[in-house]
């Protein structure tokens, strides 16, 4: 039942008019990542592949929600096409999100189960916990969650000095949201070092943690996404012993990957779940995050 629900493509990683364009695509990983990669760039490297967008466009690109208005912004981009080979300059500005979102998309509409997930990985900065996100795929025969990071383009992977397989990501090397709080929880691994830029600590966790509960639950929100609950701003503090008890108990569902439990909280939990009559536009922007923080 697991794998059946992660089949259907969610309200985010629906292709819309799309979907015979990935329907023509193989079904080998390796070839659906370059396909990913030749639709987008990361914001954060564009220096790497002689890009420049003035911010105020780069924004307005970064902050795309749904997959099929990737996909339409790609498509437009690159003279009505998704399948030709693009330069950089032809491809939509986003983050990690949205390349394992696309990646997500196109497994969900070939009736792959696939989710993404939000957590910190250890290859993209030097003894640091990255803030970061993947997307996983059902092998059913190997009955197992592959974990695959579709951002890592040839590019990356020489100047990063990956040295593992990006197409099964090793838990060690990325780690969930909820295995992250833990670490720092036990003391085990200081909250400073998980996080991106200047913004790390358990604040920085909370917000990544309640993301993946929501991935599990197949509403793959954007990396900012803030306003309600105990998720009110993208640093948000924990108050008390009660919401560090939750966050505890949360954490736990995230670092197993229990989709009923996500879910459950999802939908129940007061102190995470939207708010009657709340909707997603009403978030801060990417705009208004680097305003706020830098």
């Amino acid at each position: 039942m697991e794998t059946l629900f992660y089949k259907q493509v969610s309200e985010y990683t629906d292709p819309s008019i799309h979907r015979s364009c990935i329907d023509e695509l193989p079904n080998d990983i390796g070839l659906l990542c370059e396909f990913v990669q030749n639709l987008l760039v990361h914001a954060y490297w564009l220096d790497k592949y002689d890009f420049q967008i003035e911010d105020s466009a780069k924004f307005t690109e970064m902050q795309t929600r749904y997959a099929k208005d990737i996909l339409d912004l790609a498509f437009v981009k690159s003279h009505n096409s998704l399948n030709k080979n693009k330069k950089s300059q032809n491809r939509v500005v986003s983050i990690c999100r949205d390349f394992s979102l696309i990646l997500c998309t196109v497994l969900r509409t070939k009736g792959i189960p696939a989710r993404t997930r939000c957590g910190f990985a250890t290859y993209l900065t030097q003894d640091h916990f990255e803030d970061h996100w993947v997307c996983e795929y059902w092998n059913d025969s190997e009955s197992r969650w592959v974990m695959v990071d579709a951002q890592l383009d040839d590019v990356h992977l020489k100047t990063l000095n990956i040295d593992f397989n990006p197409l099964d990501v090793p838990s060690s090397r990325f780690i969930y949201a909820g295995e992250a709080w833990g670490l720092c929880r036990s003391g085990d691994v200081s909250p400073e070092k998980f996080g991106i830029l200047n913004l790390t600590g358990l604040p920085f966790i909370k917000g990544n943690l309640i993301r993946d509960l929501f991935s599990l639950n197949k509403i793959e929100l954007l990396g900012w996404d803030t306003g309600w609950g105990i998720l009110q701003e993208y640093m948000s503090p924990i108050q008390n012993n009660t919401e560090m008890e939750l966050l505890d108990k949360l954490a736990t569902v995230s670092k197993m990957s229990d989709s009923p439990k996500a879910k459950h909280a999802v939908e129940t939990q007061q102190e995470i779940k939207f708010p009657a009559n709340w909707c997603l536009s009403e978030a801060p922007s990417i705009t208004d995050l680097y305003a706020q923080y830098t």
